[in-house]
């Protein structure tokens, strides 16, 4: 397969168009490997301190953002990533619900739901977290709980 890269200031995002006479299951796997770039679900890159690490979207029980700094709670770490909180969204998938402006969860490891002041609830992670959806997104929490 012939590639070839140009670089134009024109161009503000990358792009590909590729030329075939014909669509192949290596031009299928092509097409969805390029627009799958950076949305792999199965790692997300993280830092812990200055070192670097591999996290699976099963590993993280939730997502803050704080100070403008998105961190990713895991078990017995919390890792900070570049990535903000709406990409952390489309790639961490539907077993992550936003409860809050600056938050996600894992809904896999929803351990309780505690009412609170306002319409606010406090959620308790498995890992001894707590978080607070806020009244926006209680309804969405009430269905995935089937009530």
């Amino acid at each position: 397969m012939k590639v070839d890269v140009k670089i134009t200031e024109e161009a503000t995002t990358p792009y590909a168009i590729i030329f075939t006479d014909k669509i192949t299951s290596e031009i299928t796997r092509l097409v969805n490997e390029i627009s799958n770039y950076g949305k792999d679900s199965n790692t997300i890159i993280a830092k812990l301190e200055d070192t670097m690490v591999i996290l699976k979207p099963e590993e993280i029980f939730a997502v803050r953002v704080e100070n403008e700094k998105t961190f990713l709670i895991c078990e017995n770490e919390t890792y900070r990533t570049s990535k903000r909180l709406y990409e952390m969204a489309d790639i961490l998938g539907s077993s992550f619900m936003q409860v809050s402006k600056s938050s996600l969860i894992n809904l896999k490891y929803l351990k309780g739901v505690e009412p609170s002041f306002n319409g606010v609830m406090l959620l308790h992670l498995k890992n001894g977290t707590s978080e607070y959806i806020s009244r926006k997104y209680v309804p969405q929490l009430k269905k995935y709980l089937g009530l």
